[in-house]
């Protein structure tokens, strides 16, 4: 199979397991019932990338948050001066 459309294939699973997460259901059970016969590693894998885009929208919130003190800081700094 060519990385493309292994790809492909990961996206689509990776969706299903995301929406079934959103709606508080098992994400690695919904990706079983909705793709019958994936093997149990590739569930488990992408079971590890669906909680590494966690991980990654909540540094990014941290973030953003981190930003927006700092430009409301210096904002308030500029104006004392």
């Amino acid at each position: 199979m060519n990385k493309h459309l292994r790809d492909q294939v990961r996206a689509e699973i990776l969706t299903v397991m995301a929406a079934a997460q959103e709606e508080g259901r098992d994400p690695c059970r919904a990706a079983r019932q909705a793709f019958p016969g994936v093997p149990d590693g590739v569930v488990w894998e992408l079971s590890a990338d669906l909680l590494g885009l966690e991980e990654e929208a909540w540094w990014q919130q941290v973030e953003r948050t981190i930003d927006g003190e700092v430009i409301r800081n210096a904002v308030a700094k500029a104006g004392q001066a």
